[in-house]
């Protein structure tokens, strides 16, 4: 072999050696992939051409071997594991879909969110029996359980309950506590449920609880209700006030009609300065009641009075210029249960509802849709909204629950028992 052959063949290793085999054939670890293997694949048989949400496939489902056992909401964590309640308790996984944990919680949870110290926190029922009123009896009463660790930090710990009535700082004794508890009331306090958690800056909380006893003018509050909870010095949540501004009975822009769920302006990632803004976002269930608007953002002001809650009016100024439909619409909705706000520049709203099977988004200034992209000769927001009965990919069965994390939305499709996942067009690269 000639001397020149020799150091060709050195000169071709050596470029080998230099230039790795992923760097001249790509890798399974390239960003490309990553990305697909987190956010799922876009589906090309349900891409569409104009803007519009696409579906990441696969779906958490039973084909893809996921177990969950109808899906009631999701939440995204500020430690960026996904959290899903179900019938079995609390699935916990990453935003890739491998599966990190599942906490059973007996009868199964039915909301989720996690505070900026990365407890969490869901709604469920709690068996008890109160020896004072009957020893024999064991009560299934609604509740909130705080659980540390639910991301494998440590071992799984639920370090509080909160369990109604006792929960409720506007009972004050005893009486107040146990009256409804009785059987052959209409009213039993085994008939209230508390339907979600909401968390602010301060990792103070909001709990939506909805029931039959909706009583105004009275010391104890309404079951149609919000309320604030904050740490106490041993650690544990105590009920600091009842947000009574909001009507328990009669619609309007400022009501809490057996609300289905609530959603705060912050949100994760973590980041330095986070908005301290009290306000929030309700939706309103009770489809047999005639209620014009079901979805409801409220305003919290501080005065020179304190803290109040008001409508958000700038939502009530529709510019049918700029958008066709609004998140203020008359009869906009059926039954929503659940919402989610994108704690990011775009600032959007997602809505879930089980009376029409579909997912509606909006802007913070209540259009419905997205502005148009750059050189688009359309000049109003674009709806992005879809859905319908059924379990095609951009179909839902009951769906109850909605979260956003960068840029995707996971959708609790309980009916059709899985996670759907999808991604505006204009943000695929």
């Amino acid at each position: 072999m000639s001397e020149r052959i020799i150091l060709t063949l050195l000169s071709v290793f050596l470029l080998f050696g230099v230039v790795s085999c992923d760097q001249l054939l790509g890798s399974k670890n390239d960003d490309i992939t990553d990305e697909i293997f987190e956010e799922g694949k876009q589906d090309p048989l349900t891409v569409v051409d104009e803007v519009a949400y696409a579906a990441l496939v696969p779906f958490w489902d039973e084909l893809s071997g996921y177990d969950f056992d109808a899906p009631t909401d999701v939440f995204v964590g500020y430690d960026e594991l996904v959290y899903v309640t179900d019938a079995i308790g609390l699935h916990v996984l990453d935003r890739a879909g491998r599966k990190y944990d599942v906490i059973e919680i007996e009868g199964g949870a039915t909301s989720v969110t996690q505070d900026r110290l990365l407890n969490v926190y869901v709604t469920a029922r709690f068996d008890t029996v109160i020896t004072a009123v009957d020893p024999e009896k064991a009560w299934n009463l609604a509740a909130v359980y705080k659980i540390k660790n639910a991301n494998g930090a440590g071992e799984v710990e639920i370090i509080d309950k909160l369990i109604h009535p006792f929960m409720d700082n506007s009972r004050s004794n005893t009486n107040s506590q146990q009256f409804r508890l009785d059987t052959t009331r209409i009213d039993n306090e085994e008939f209230v449920e508390l339907t979600s958690v909401a968390v602010l800056s301060d990792n103070d909380i909001y709990i939506t609880r909805k029931g039959p006893r909706n009583r105004t003018g009275e010391a104890i509050a309404p079951d149609n209700t919000v309320l604030v909870f904050s740490e106490n010095s041993s650690g544990k949540m105590r009920n600091t006030s009842q947000i009574r501004t909001l009507n328990p009975t009669n619609p309007s822009f400022l009501s809490g009609i057996s609300i289905n769920d609530i959603t705060t302006l912050i949100g994760p990632p973590q980041r330095e300065n986070i908005s301290e803004d009290l306000s929030f976002i309700i939706a309103q269930g009770a489809p047999e009641r005639d209620i014009p608007f079901r979805v409801l953002w409220v305003s919290a002001v501080q005065t020179v009075d304190g803290l109040e809650y008001r409508p958000n009016s700038s939502l009530l100024s529709q510019d049918t210029s700029r958008a066709e439909s609004f998140l203020y619409d008359q009869y906009k909705f059926e039954n929503p249960s659940g919402v989610a706000y994108s704690a990011d520049a775009n600032g959007y709203v997602f809505i879930v509802d089980q009376g029409t099977d579909s997912l509606y988004m909006f802007q913070s200034n209540g259009f419905e849709g997205i502005n148009p992209p750059p050189g688009s000769v359309t000049t109003k927001a674009i709806n992005v909204s879809f859905g319908g009965f059924g379990d095609e990919e951009r179909q839902f069965n009951n769906p109850s629950g909605v979260a956003y994390f960068r840029e995707i939305v996971y959708v609790a499709d309980t009916g059709n028992n899985r996670i759907a996942r999808y991604k505006l067009t204009t943000d695929f690269e």
